[in-house]
């Protein structure tokens, strides 16, 4: 069969030739019209029933390609694109079917259905996805709900239909056979405690002639350990990014009637740490090979070093701090060390493990004497942070308001630029570029007028606009490195946010008890953050840490958090470490026995 030629007919026309063909009333020229329309109607049903077309091909050979462009962005979950058939824990969806299969139409324009989206049934249970006016439903805007694909840990469980499967004639038309396409997702929430305890009650049988005592086995699924690893790695997540005290969890635990006490927990998070530490290891020298690095610090309490500062002589230092230390390249790294050592001290640990065929890194901080690394300054190019630089005039606005306005002003308008770099998603080169052409200006006419004003007596060098005047002039060279360097950032602002983990911690717990604590919480902290940054899920990882806990001590770099997934096939090449590993069963490096 010939395909039809297309008719040029509008549907009023067609409607008054039915009503005609009903009344009997078909003159000769009617009957020519509707000649066309009867071999189109043929062809049709001969192309669905024999051609084995859909209905999304119909369309498109009727119709042509729809002239209207439509973009939707699905939400990208942390480990891959949305729509993945593949989820967390490796188990792919029930496949479906791009096209139906022999002699069916499909149910939908072209067989696929928006997750969330809601569908009206029949009688029978079958959908049919179209509303009772034939018009699909389509969710109401604004409703602030996320969407499916906005949970890629939520657990996949997949629902067959109660009385068809794939390949069954449809009970609608009973001509076509239905076929799998995109599953109708739901979602649905529920709440547990944080340690949810398992009793289980073995049943004992006794002879009554020889007295013995027979036992009912424990099930598979309670395994082997008392406490395990889920739980370990929820108490180490609420513990140290949640920032939830363990007496505040144990309080917890005792009032849903499952009580956890501090001291379990703490034993429970230092074998989470232990497993931990190889991975910790590997990114302190992993992240000193970065191109970039922001440093930040915090005081902290440890209450073994508070001691030791009340004893007779005192220590020579007593301070005690929290550093950040965010490395960015390849991998966003954040790690954390408390202890005494500055800020600066704990930069040129890494450093000195830093490949010397490699540029400077570009060191990020807020210029404080004590954040500058001594023994391997020649290896860092220092950068100034601009807002603390801004942080300067706004303190002291209310009383110099117009000098203070214009140096805020001209601040602003840099980071205007910035912002026109990032929506434009340009290089580091073409970045570079930009600020050049549009910021250099701006940032020689602010020094050129503070310079002036101080040479001219304007600005008192001794108040507190001469001492903003001055902080700027002092560190001119480092604040302006994003118009020499690419890729140089305006400010310091990713170690501030990163500290922010830490200050919630301090606000609750208060304090370390000794510095084995405070390792601990180094450890786990470093990694549950570097995790977040990189869009990991961080109670995953520390999972699959403690899991393969041999196999982490004999290769840590195979099990870093965006490579652990892969940890079967190890890297040929990386770092080596300079502990040994554990034997199993032995205390580890963390002086943690695990069995």
């Amino acid at each position: 069969m010939t395909d039809p030629q297309p008719i040029e007919i509008e549907a009023a026309e067609v409607e008054r030739l039915i009503e005609q063909a009903q009344h009997g009333r078909l003159d000769p020229a009617a009957q020519k019209r509707i000649v066309p329309l009867l071999q189109t109607l043929l062809w049709l049903e001969h192309t669905l029933l024999e051609t084995r077309i859909s209905l999304a091909k119909l369309r498109k050979l009727l119709f042509g390609k729809r002239t209207e462009k439509t973009t939707r962005k699905p939400s990208q979950p942390p480990d891959g694109p949305a729509g993945s058939s593949e989820n967390a824990e490796g188990q792919s969806d029930p496949p479906s079917d791009p096209e139906p299969p022999a002699g069916d139409a499909a149910a939908g324009e072209d067989g696929r259905q928006s997750e969330g989206e809601s569908d009206t049934e029949t009688g029978s249970g079958e959908q049919t996805g179209v509303g009772s006016d034939g018009q699909k439903p389509t969710p109401r805007p604004g409703h602030g709900r996320l969407g499916a694909a906005d949970y890629p840990g939520a657990e996949r469980i997949f629902c067959p239909h109660d009385r068809y499967q794939a390949g069954d004639r449809c009970p609608n038309c009973t001509r076509g056979r239905l076929y799998r396409s995109r599953s109708l997702v739901r979602l649905r929430f529920r709440g547990l405690p944080l340690a949810q305890v398992m009793r289980y009650e073995l049943e004992k049988l006794r002879c009554g002639a020889c007295g013995a005592l027979l036992v009912a086995h424990m099930p598979p699924e309670a395994g082997q350990e008392t406490y395990d690893v889920s739980l370990k790695v929820h108490l180490a997540v609420a513990h140290y990014h949640l920032g939830l005290p363990l007496k505040r969890i144990e309080s917890f635990q005792q009032l849903v009637g499952m009580p956890l006490p501090d001291a379990t927990q703490w034993e429970l998070l230092e074998q989470v740490a232990d497993s931990a530490y190889p991975p910790f290891e590997y990114l302190k020298r992993f992240g000193a090979q970065q191109p970039r690095v922001y440093q930040d610090d915090t005081g902290t309490r440890i209450l073994s070093l508070i001691k030791e500062n009340q004893a007779d002589p005192p220590p020579a230092r007593k301070g005690m701090y929290t550093t950040v230390l965010r490395f960015e390249g390849e991998q966003s790294i954040c790690l954390y060390f408390t202890g005494r050592r500055h800020a600066g001290e704990n930069l040129d640990g890494l450093l000195a493990d830093r490949d010397p065929r490699l540029p400077p890194i570009q060191w990020m901080s807020d210029g404080l004497a004590a954040n500058t690394p001594k023994e391997h300054k020649d290896q860092a190019v220092d950068l100034s942070c601009l807002v603390h630089g801004r942080r300067q005039f706004v303190d002291i606005e209310a009383f110099f308001p117009g000098e203070c306005a214009r140096v805020i002003d001209a601040i602003a308008t840099i980071y205007k630029h910035e912002a026109h770099c990032k929506d434009q998603q340009l290089t580091p080169a073409q970045r570079l570029a930009y600020h050049q052409e549009h910021s250099r200006e701006v940032m020689e006419a602010l020094k050129t007028w503070m310079e002036q004003r101080l040479e001219e007596r304007l600005v008192e060098p001794n108040s507190r606009l001469g001492g903003a005047f001055d902080y700027l002039l002092k560190r001119w060279a480092a604040l302006t490195r994003f118009l020499h360097i690419a890729g140089a950032p305006l400010d310091n602002n990713a170690a501030e946010r990163a500290l922010k983990i830490i200050l919630r911690y301090r606000k609750n717990s208060l304090f370390y008890k000794n510095e084995h604590g405070a390792h601990v919480g180094d450890v786990l902290t470093s990694l549950i953050e570097t995790c977040r940054l990189n869009g990991i899920n961080p109670l995953d990882y520390l999972r699959a840490l403690m899991e393969n806990r041999s196999a982490v001590f004999a290769d840590p770099a195979a099990w870093l958090p965006w490579n652990y997934r892969a940890a079967r096939q190890p890297l040929e090449r990386h770092l080596p470490l300079s502990h040994p590993p554990p034997v199993l069963g032995h205390p580890g490096l963390l002086g943690v026995a695990v069995p």
